[in-house]
């Protein structure tokens, strides 16, 4: 039995290597989808390339107008972040939160054992946000649900050439429940450049909202994401109006487990 437990314990960290050889160094498309009612995605992952990028669960570039949204519905084992672009989202939940969420603004829920929300558009116009999914340890997963809204990220602006906003990192107000040492930054790059170095073992991409960039001889444009190798250098060269987000996180090595809106 014992022989059992650590072959099946060896699989699954040379199979997490192995997808991890697999993701880095290339460059991968959002997928097009619908969710909610009406509510217009690009899918980063899940996806038919691969499931999930440990600690990263599922992130969606998304798009919303009246009268689609994502009425109410129920979350476990995970948390969540939402970032608006443009625009607003209405949170309202079952555990006495009713936001309004509007660009340049996150908010995090951490769904536990169970949370009930609903998140509808802010405005008649367009509203555009990222929603990043996290696993979460496994004692967090029996937790009871928690939430935050961070109305001010920290930024850094060099001549208008690069503004850098952090989401979740060094000096944002946003924590996370995640374990993860999550690292989550918006990044607008006019013709300039920024250099990262993963730290060693790191799940790391960017995904381009806007324009295009270059790393490593490679261009990753609107729409893209790429996975950085952890443990080197990388410089990024943006274009005339290249804007992309940056995360990075420690992953858990535990098996995500999701079933639509639940991941056990």
């Amino acid at each position: 039995m014992l022989n059992r437990v650590v072959y099946s314990i060896l699989l699954f960290c040379l199979l997490s290597l192995q997808l991890a050889a697999q993701q880095t160094g290339r460059v991968y498309t959002a997928t097009e989808a619908m969710d909610g009612e009406g509510a217009e995605v690009l899918r980063l992952f899940p996806s038919k390339s691969f499931k999930h990028a440990d600690p990263f669960i599922l992130l969606d570039d998304f798009t919303v107008s009246p009268p689609a949204g994502f009425p109410t519905h129920e979350h476990k084992g995970f948390e969540a972040i939402t970032y608006m672009i443009a625009g607003g989202f209405v949170h309202k939940d079952n555990i006495g939160n009713s936001d309004t969420i509007v660009a340049g603004q996150a908010q995090r829920f951490t769904a536990g054992n169970g949370l009930k929300h609903s998140e509808m558009p802010g405005s008649v116009g367009t509203n555009k946000g990222l929603q990043l999914w996290l696993n979460i340890p496994t004692a967090a997963k029996q937790a009871a649900p928690s939430y935050q809204l961070v109305d001010s990220l920290p930024f850094q602006s060099i001549d208008d050439t690069r503004i850098v906003r952090t989401i979740v990192g060094q000096g944002s107000s946003l924590k996370v429940n995640c374990g993860c040492n999550l690292t989550y930054l918006d990044i607008e790059l006019k013709k300039d450049s920024i250099s990262f170095s993963p730290i060693a073992g790191y799940t790391s991409f960017v995904y381009v909202i806007q324009g295009g960039i270059k790393t490593n001889n490679t261009t990753i444009i609107a729409g893209e994401f790429y996975f950085l190798e952890s443990g080197h250098m990388h410089t990024i060269i943006g274009g005339a109006d290249a804007r992309f987000v940056y995360l990075s996180a420690m992953p858990l090595n535990q098996p995500i487990k999701q079933r639509g809106p639940y991941v056990y």
